[in-house]
């Protein structure tokens, strides 16, 4: 059997704030570096999860939110 590439997924720090608890206070969520971006894979409570595609073709991306900057 061939051996196949791995598929490293990295944890990221979820929190929301402000928000009343609800099926998102247990999220977790991870990224993968694909080619020309990362696939983002959440699993909330109550079986809800997710997949979507953040383009970023040069991996600049870290993982934050952005918002760091503004703090």
């Amino acid at each position: 059997m061939a051996t196949l590439p791995g598929f490293n997924l990295t944890k990221l720090n979820v929190a929301i704030e402000g928000k009343a608890p609800g099926v998102f206070r247990s999220a977790t969520v991870h990224r993968v570096k694909v080619p020309d971006g990362w696939f983002v894979l959440t699993e909330g409570m109550q079986g809800l999860s997710g997949i979507t595609f953040y383009p970023d073709p040069k991996h600049e991306w870290n993982g934050g939110s952005g918002e760091e900057a503004d703090a």
